[in-house]
């Protein structure tokens, strides 16, 4: 089914039209929210699989650009990962979420499901990094699941090898996935790989499986019944592999290594259906891996951290509880 977004940003704005922004990737940082913010390319130079593309990268603002920033990139060939720190240098190491934005496999919601989880984060300890990905389709290349796995895969990765330098406790890394964002971090939950301590890369030699998992309204199942054909063929192609599509359904890839896992979803989730969300919590519990979930009737889809007055827009305090529970919070942060 195809991904609905509503698109207005934290606070009720009033646009006749989105404004559109065209510029090249190594220019197109998200909004600077404070000074602890910075971004970084994911990979040296050209990343492997985008050699001898030229398509510019765009951005389409949706809010109004300065109370409310809501943007939409397309066309990325240059991922990056945005690092909210705190303003204040922490007392001990913070844990860390990889967020990866839906966007439909076809571009980034970079601040509504990404930089506006990492702020409301950040007053609990938790070092929020955005990381902006290669999507499955741009306007005029097919990627499928490959690059993107890659780049999700490279940012836990870098995530460790740099945590001295951002403040982060390498051991509390976690993955964090919005609607079609959610078959990334899924993905990373369930299909991991080990660290090669003789790469020369100092990045590759950190392993890629997440301390913890988290995602709302997320796409985690390649089955037909629930995904449907749409999302299918933007991650394989118009004949899509009975292999492929089991190997990327994570309800099918659960095993006791799945870190613990925490989910919110509404019943009326029209974009992407609740039984994502229920099949991955019913395959944990069978692997024995503790998975909360957060689940109401009421609150549709696209909502981010929101609160449009429904009763599914408590999950993200549900989260913070959680983080709390598993002791990854750092109370008190000073911003």
């Amino acid at each position: 089914m195809m991904e609905r977004h509503n698109f207005p940003g934290v606070f009720p704005v009033h646009c006749s039209r989105p404004f559109v922004a065209v510029v090249l990737a190594a220019c197109c940082a998200p909004y600077p929210v404070s000074a602890g913010v910075k971004i970084v390319p994911l990979w040296p130079g050209v990343p492997p699989g985008s050699a001898g593309i030229t398509e510019t990268e765009k951005v389409v603002e949706r809010g109004d650009g300065k109370r409310v920033v809501d943007r939409s990139i397309h066309d990325v060939h240059r991922p990056t990962l945005t690092i909210h720190q705190p303003d204040q240098r922490p007392s001990r190491p913070l844990a860390a979420l990889v967020i990866c934005p839906g966007g439909g496999l076809t571009r980034i919601v970079i601040d509504k499901e990404g930089n506006d989880l990492a702020r409301f984060l950040a007053p609990h300890g938790i070092v929020g990094v955005v990381l902006k990905f290669r999507t499955a389709r741009t306007t005029g290349h097919f990627y499928g699941m490959g690059p993107m796995e890659a780049d999700v895969r490279r940012a836990i990765r870098m995530v460790r090898a740099r945590a001295k330098e951002w403040q982060i406790d390498p051991n509390k890394v976690g993955v964090f996935g919005f609607s079609a964002g959610g078959i990334l971090a899924g993905s990373a939950a369930t299909r991991h790989e080990p660290g090669n301590p003789r790469q020369s890369d100092p990045v590759m030699r950190h392993p890629t499986r997440p301390d913890f998992f988290a995602a709302a309204y997320p796409l985690l199942t390649m089955k037909t019944e629930v995904a449907g054909s749409h999302y299918q063929q933007l991650l394989f192609g118009k004949v899509p592999t009975a292999k492929q599509l089991a190997d990327h359904s994570c309800d099918l890839n659960v095993t006791r290594r799945t870190p613990p896992s925490f989910l919110a979803h509404a019943r009326d989730d029209r974009g992407v259906l609740v039984d994502n969300t229920l099949l991955f919590a019913t395959a944990c519990r069978k692997a024995g891996v503790s998975c909360t979930t957060f689940i109401r009737d009421k609150g549709g889809h696209g909502y981010g951290v929101r609160d449009l007055g429904t009763p599914i827009n408590k999950w993200r305090f549900a989260f913070v509880d959680w983080l709390k529970q598993h002791k990854l919070t750092t109370p008190a942060v000073k911003r």
